[in-house]
């Protein structure tokens, strides 16, 4: 009697284009059930398409949802709960260099609500299939630009004075410090957390920015990573049978790295934890 093999389901956020498309294609190629969360439905059905041509017996599933608002996060997650009662990998990709200051629905600054908020409320409302899991991975998609960010708790998402930049930079800071405090809390059971930093990648991103930031990475542009390579730590992190037990760490090139003295603050971490969570309702 043959017993029907599980087949991994992995959803990535983002996936309609850039880093996300690049990854849920290298995800194809492995025989997985691959889940993409797109905003927009036509860039999401052409993704698919696309990555169908490539990957003609890929399995693919398409989920719509604007990750800048807590009720489409919420929405989603209980739509991604129904139908994949186990979720073996979420690689929350989705993110934005803001332009001109926009705020949410929900009052937030926008790279606040989807670069940071997003992840934070779709992996914890995720945790059950997560856990249900043979071994449950969460890789959260970062920069180096957290270097220059910082935690104001008096203003998260709500900044006085308001730089593009800055945002950017804090929602990225915040990432990494979800990823080492979700990993603490996940310590004991068979979910595994990482972060990384996928380079400098050729893609549209910043194009929705100002003519500073776009000029800079059009000017960069020759020196920059494809989508593809810029997607091979996702899916290393993803998909690497060495790092089963490895959690809490934050990766470039493939390689674990050390991030800023910032970062590991597991006192701000905790913090942070706890206004997202407010800031979520969750």
């Amino acid at each position: 009697m043959t017993t029907h093999r599980h087949k991994p389901v992995m959803v990535v956020t983002g996936a309609s284009s850039g880093i996300g498309k690049a990854t849920a294609q290298a995800l194809a190629n492995e025989d997985a059930q691959v889940v993409l969360v797109c905003r927009s439905a036509q860039k999401g059905k052409q993704a698919l398409e696309d990555i169908q041509k490539n990957a003609p017996q890929a399995d693919l599933k398409l989920h719509l949802a604007d990750l800048s608002s807590m009720q489409e996060v919420k929405r989603l997650a209980e739509e991604l709960k129904t139908k994949y009662p186990v979720i073996d990998v979420l690689i929350n990709n989705a993110g934005l260099i803001p332009g001109a200051l926009q705020t949410t629905p929900d009052g937030w600054e926008v790279a606040w609500a989807t670069n940071h908020l997003a992840p934070f409320l779709l992996t914890n409302l995720l945790m059950d299939p997560l856990l249900a899991a043979e071994q449950g991975r969460v890789v959260n998609v970062t920069s180096e630009a957290h270097r220059l960010g910082q935690i104001d708790f008096a203003h998260a998402g709500t900044p006085q004075k308001y730089s593009a930049i800055t945002a950017y930079a804090d929602s990225k800071l915040a990432n990494i410090l979800f990823t080492y405090e979700l990993a603490r809390r996940t310590e004991f059971t068979n979910v595994t957390v990482n972060c990384l930093h996928p380079g400098v990648v050729a893609t549209n991103f910043g194009n929705n920015s100002n003519f500073f930031i776009k000029s800079a990475m059009q000017l960069g542009r020759i020196f920059l990573k494809s989508p593809a390579k810029g997607a091979q730590t996702s899916v290393f992190l993803a998909t690497s049978p060495y790092l089963k037990k490895t959690s809490g760490k934050y990766y470039k090139n493939k390689m674990p790295t050390t991030s800023s003295a910032d970062s590991m603050n597991a006192h701000v971490a905790r913090r942070l934890w706890d206004l997202s969570a407010e800031q979520t309702g969750f």
